[in-house]
């Protein structure tokens, strides 16, 4: 594991314990998933049709959200719901 951990970071285990490596592991996983969340909200904003809705990089990063207490879990049905209300533009029915 301390190799594991090690070879994550890019650095040399020896002066390092497994707690400091398991500390510095999680900052960089942390640090790493808020450059990817920033990134997918930015190209979710660019790729909606629906403008009411604008996405935020904690909707996307699983740290911030396990922070929040204000999560709603949905179901499939509403989670496809939204999805399609998100990304599917409505169309209004030709005459």
């Amino acid at each position: 594991m301390i190799w594991q951990l090690a070879g994550v970071l890019g650095v040399h285990p020896g002066p390092f314990t497994l707690r400091e490596l398991y500390e510095m592991a999680q900052s960089r996983q942390k640090q790493d998933w808020q450059h990817t969340s920033n990134l997918m909200a930015l190209l979710a904003n660019l790729l909606t049709f629906n403008r009411s809705h604008t996405f935020k990089a904690a909707d996307f990063d699983p740290f911030a959200q396990s922070q929040s207490s204000s999560v709603i879990p949905l179901d499939t049905d509403d989670a496809m719901a939204l999805l399609k209300k998100t990304f599917v533009p409505s169309r209004k029915p030709s005459l």
